[in-house]
């Protein structure tokens, strides 16, 4: 197996370009500087790069939104390892075409040592589908570094309110030697855990309750990590270099592309990344992951153009979509029987029609389940049975195909269902849906 393996530095004096031969195994200095880096913020826009010591090591340090491309290599099967520190979402692009479509895994640090602690989902047209893409398979846990900074009775709880510090928290902090900004904010996560967030100073808490008391602690320490990618498949190691904790299956096409370094909506900090090139695939890594899908998923999809939707005609736009003679696609769902739509169209906003028929040997009914994001109107032989916005509240809004059940009363013979669809039109990030019927007994799906 031929290798390259690249080491990245972070230098504060006058860049010098190291000039040495290419062969196997060699290690190639590369200086984190311009000439190695491409900074963008969020629209794309070059920014200057930023170096700075933070909790003992010089690290690259990306503001909010910024992204930090590496210059120069592109990359389909490799390894890399690198030193981070983020309050939220992290993260590492991977075989990029741009900055709108490539593969993503970042790490929830706020979450760690829970079930969504590292988040796979890719990224088409620039959409960020976290909530298509989610446990157990896309999520996963993992411990993250952390570093505890007092423990306060279970009554500090009184002190607790969204917005500003106050007064009286703040004191009892600063008896315990812990002080923030007066511009730090407290946040509600969920009943066990409330966020400080100061990052004006590049500062971050974390409240977590026990049984016995309040610990604050903080996230802003260095995690290490190791990602490695061949063919269809990526592994992620957080701190223990020999156990993985994600093994996912990429849904992207197998290409060379960019890698970048990512921060989404806090700032971010890198340190120690190596890259290795791993040109010949590792056959060891390949394993048939392959399950079957139960023929109950509704997979194949008729996809109408899109369309501005008015939510009292809704039924009088679909016939005139379906008279018009417009275009229709034919879509196929994932493996997962997921359709994620900004797969098939380049920008969240609008709505768009789905339709399939289901041939029923006798009248019956049949329960369909759903999940979706983030609006949904079911029409059955032109009947509507649903309409919906997503419960964001269940689940954090996750997406999870039993998270909707409808009687759907079939006909004998032939039944149309129309699925109007609309996803996140405020954010841009979710748009997508997946259903199952309960049963196929005398049913035939289109």
């Amino acid at each position: 197996m031929k290798t390259k393996i690249y080491k990245l530095f972070l230098c504060c004096f006058v860049p010098v370009q190291l000039s040495c031969a290419q062969t196997n195994n060699q290690v190639k200095g590369l200086l984190f500087d311009e000439l190695t880096w491409n900074v963008q913020d969020s629209e794309g826009t070059p920014k200057p790069m930023d170096t700075i010591v933070y909790d003992g090591k010089l690290a690259l340090h990306l503001p909010k939104g910024h992204n930090a491309y590496l210059k120069n290599i592109k990359l389909e099967n490799f390894e890399i390892e690198f030193d981070f520190i983020g309050f939220s979402m992290p993260g590492l692009g991977f075989r990029g075409q741009d900055k709108d479509n490539h593969e993503l895994i970042y790490f929830r640090k706020i979450a760690s040592g829970r079930e969504d602690a590292l988040q796979y989902i890719p990224i088409f047209n620039g959409s960020l589908p976290w909530q298509l893409y989610n446990y157990p398979k896309y999520e996963r846990n993992a411990v993250f570094a952390e570093k505890k900074l007092a423990s306060f009775p279970l009554t500090i709880e009184n002190y607790f309110e969204q917005g500003p510090i106050g007064d009286s928290l703040r004191y009892e902090m600063g008896k315990r030697g812990v002080k923030y900004s007066s511009e730090a904010q407290l946040y509600f996560i969920n009943e066990d855990v409330r966020a400080i967030d100061d990052m004006g100073q590049l500062t971050a808490g974390l409240f977590r309750k026990t049984k016995a008391s309040w610990e604050l602690w903080d996230p802003l320490v260095w995690s290490h990590v190791k990602i490695i990618v061949v063919e269809n498949q990526a592994i992620v190691y957080v701190e223990d270099m020999e156990l993985p904790k994600m093994t996912i299956d990429l849904k992207r096409d197998i290409v060379s592309g960019e890698i970048s370094l990512r921060s989404q909506f806090y700032d971010a900090f890198y340190a120690n990344i190596s890259v290795k090139d791993l040109n010949d695939t590792i056959l060891a890594m390949k394993k048939d992951n392959t399950r079957m899908l139960s023929d109950t998923y509704l997979r194949t999809w008729q996809l109408s153009p899109k369309f501005v939707k008015n939510e009292n005609e809704a039924l009088f736009q679909l016939d005139s979509l379906k008279s018009s003679g417009a275009t229709w696609k034919k879509i196929q769902a994932d493996e997962d029987g997921l359709i994620n739509m900004s797969r098939f169209v380049n920008k969240m906003s609008g709505s768009v029609v789905l339709k399939t028929s289901i041939d029923s040997k006798d009248g019956q009914n049949v329960k369909m389940h759903f999940g979706f994001a983030k609006y949904l109107m079911i029409i059955l032989n032109d009947k509507v049975v649903f309409s919906g916005e997503m419960d964001t509240k269940e689940k954090e809004g996750r997406v999870f195909v039993d998270d909707e059940t409808v009687d759907l009363e079939l006909i004998k013979g032939k039944n149309e269902i129309f699925l109007v669809s609309t996803g996140d039109e405020q954010y841009h990030q979710n748009w997508g849906l997946i259903a199952k019927l309960e049963n196929l007994n005398g049913i035939k799906i289109d």
